[in-house]
């Protein structure tokens, strides 16, 4: 289960910045002073301008380019691999092969990076992806004298596909272009008798039709929609739910019916998205899918996409100005700075001009479009998010200027600033500003993007890994519980948004920031959300102070009163007909209720073995048993309830593998 972004410490510039102003005495003077700006925008400024602080960082265009050299080294390394039958191994150097060929000029390089790849995939029967990377290794230029090999794995590929028409025309090219192979007559006949045996073979599949299929299995469940209609305003988001506001916690979501467990109410593309460093070779730098059969960035080797049009995307909304920076903007290990600095690139620099001299944005309301939309999608929904730049401590504000200015610096190396805007040093001031804010805004609102890492035959233990985050406007407005009634999963960099506990009308839909009240103390939760995102939480998990979970009771369930909601006791001498409440006294017959427990729990407890035990094969059918019983026991009963508990776990861990998941001791390479 995805939690709420957990912030890590940022560099030293802080320290050093004080070592060196304490020479002379003057830091104590300039905290005074950064203490009196009242904008993001004057904060910059005066850290820019500090003569310190360009001593702080040296700032310099980083990027991993394209290297001949190392594609063809890679490559060799790759074929050495293929013979000792390494194929995971051997797709891994072919992928950097790729990735660090040139992909303009002499071209060369990567149409052989490419060609040799298909190889791999073939054999280990990743059919689509191999007929991807033939046409690519022919756009790029693959020498003719070799193409009859292109033309044949082409045609191997869809016979398994079982596409008749296009294996045979793939063989039928094989044999026009053997002809230009220089390879000696014998050679070559051998070659034409073999092809003329696959095309008889392709044109017997309609009578013996094929069994085989792509292996390619995809990494990610279709996504979901949301349940019925689209709430017309916020378009992401089921109109059973809408946004509102309480004095209190400020804007929320709220159920405008009764909602079930399992039932899908947001689906959210990010406003912007970045995947973390570690990961930047095997995920995608545009939807942080993971990526098998990678496609390059067209300049440089550092990141990586799964396919053309999530390339092209990245290029025209943010990639072009990050390119030649990337590295420079990754080296200091900003938290967040990356997504802090994407989220300004891709509103543009018109557009955040706009923002200039205008007042701080109502927090009690949402910023809608002229359409009268909320739309996730434009930079005015990130900008109304809470920041706590009042909340703050005046050396924090000052760390978080510090990063901004580093991460503007790395911006003006950047074609971002036109050459007219280059020697107007308010203008990046204001964008320093906007960085500024969002750095302050993203701990307090971005969300991780995961993926499960899935062990067969043992899902429960199967642990969810962050691999990189996004800052999305409408999950942002969903309040904290202890004891969340929905949860949140990643396909890619989309959060789908199900509730785990029956939602009734009128109640606030409340997602968890990391601080789970079966898992941590009441103190030690409280302590931590004040610390990161300045509130005292009083949800009913801490007011109550719900037991952790080795102290939830699991021995006699204690029943719902339907007046109330207060707790009526099963009594010792098994008279079930009459029960009063504890509270309010009204009677309850428990006979009906406890029959109806016992018929579900059957269903339940041979859902739980398939999710302790089984390879997910039955997972839809066990989410169906699960959803089933915790919507009953969520009518019935008083939590805090053990089986509740792990109900509510199990349907998570359910739902983290129908979204981004991989096996992590797959063999299948």
């Amino acid at each position: 289960m995805s939690n709420k972004l957990q912030t890590s410490a940022s560099p030293g510039w802080l320290a050093d910045l004080k070592t060196k102003l304490d020479e002379n005495e003057s830091y104590s003077m300039f905290l005074d002073d950064f203490s009196l700006c009242k904008s993001d925008e004057s904060r910059v400024k005066m850290v820019y301008q500090l003569p310190t602080t360009s001593k702080l960082f040296a700032v310099d265009k980083m990027k991993n380019g394209k290297n001949v050299e190392e594609s063809v080294q890679l490559r060799e390394e790759g074929n050495a691999t293929f013979k000792k039958r390494q194929y995971k191994r051997t797709l891994d150097l072919y992928n950097r092969s790729v990735c660090m060929a040139p992909t303009s000029g002499d071209t060369s390089v990567l149409a052989l990076a490419y060609a040799n790849r298909s190889a791999v995939l073939c054999h280990i029967k990743l059919y689509k992806a191999c007929l991807l990377d033939i046409q690519s290794a022919l756009d790029y230029g693959y020498p003719e004298s070799l193409r009859h090999k292109l033309y044949d794995r082409r045609g191997k590929c869809h016979y398994q596909l079982n596409n008749e028409e296009e294996a045979k025309q793939a063989f039928k090219k094989a044999k026009q272009t053997v002809l230009k192979s220089g390879l000696d007559q014998t050679k070559m006949n051998n070659l034409i008798n073999t092809y003329d045996k696959e095309i008889w073979q392709c044109e017997s599949m309609s009578e013996q039709p094929q069994k085989n299929e792509d292996r390619t299995q995809p990494l990610y469940s279709p996504i979901p929609n949301i349940e019925g209609n689209a709430n017309k305003q916020i378009p992401v988001v089921s109109d059973c739910v809408d946004i509102g506001y309480c004095e209190e916690s400020g804007r929320g979501l709220f159920a405008q019916r009764d909602i079930e467990v399992g039932e899908v109410i947001i689906v959210e593309k990010p406003y912007a998205s970045t995947v973390l460093s570690n990961f930047k070779s095997r995920f995608c730098n545009n939807c942080c899918k993971r990526v098998v059969a990678p496609v390059p960035c067209l300049s440089c080797s550092g990141v990586v996409y799964c396919d053309e049009t999530c390339r092209n995307d990245a290029w025209e909304n943010f990639h072009q100005y990050e390119c030649d920076i990337y590295e420079s903007i990754l080296k200091p290990e900003i938290t967040l700075g990356p997504l802090a600095l994407r989220s300004v690139i891709k509103a543009g620099y018109k557009h955040l001009s706009e923002y200039d001299g205008k007042s701080s944005p109502d927090l009690t309301k949402i910023p809608l479009n002229d359409d009268n939309v909320y739309d996730n999608d434009e930079y005015n929904t990130i900008y109304s998010l809470v920041n706590h730049s009042d909340d703050r401590k005046v050396e924090q504000v000052l760390q978080y200027t510090l990063e901004a200015v580093y991460l503007l610096k790395c911006l003006e190396l950047s074609q971002y600033f036109d050459s007219s805007l280059r020697v107007k040093d308010q203008s990046k001031y204001m964008v320093g500003g906007h960085i500024l804010r969002n750095l302050m805004m993203m701990p307090c609102n971005a969300h991780e993007c995961t993926e499960l890492s899935y062990l067969p035959a043992n899902l429960p233990e199967s642990l969810t890994i962050e691999i990189g985050s996004g800052i999305y406007p409408v999950l942002s407005l969903i309040n904290h519980s202890c004891d969340p009634n929905v949860v949140r999963h990643s396909y890619g960099n989309i959060c789908v948004v199900r509730a785990i506990r029956n939602i009734s009308k009128g109640s606030e839909v409340l997602d968890n920031y990391g601080a789970l009240c079966a898992l941590t103390p009441t103190p030690d939760r409280r302590v931590k959300l004040y610390n990161q995102y300045f509130f005292t939480c009083k949800c009913l998990a801490c007011t109550d102070d719900y037991p952790q979970y080795m102290e939830i009771p699991s021995e006699t369930p204690v029943f719902k009163c339907d007046a109330c909601s207060g707790p009526v006791f099963l009594p010792l001498k098994h008279t079930y007909d009459i029960v009063p409440c504890s509270f309010c006294q009204h009677n309850h017959a428990l006979r009906p209720r406890l029959s109806s427990l016992s018929q579900s729990d059957e269903n339940y407890r041979m859902a739980m073995r398939d999710v302790l035990t089984s390879t997910c094969d039955n997972i839809d059918q066990s989410i169906i048993f699960l959803q089933e019983h915790l919507r009953l026991m969520d009518r019935l009963l008083c939590r805090p309830w053990r089986d509740y508990n792990d109900c509510q776990e199990a349907l998570k861990q359910c739902y983290a593998y129908k979204a981004s998941h991989y096996t992590v001791s797959e063999k299948s390479m």
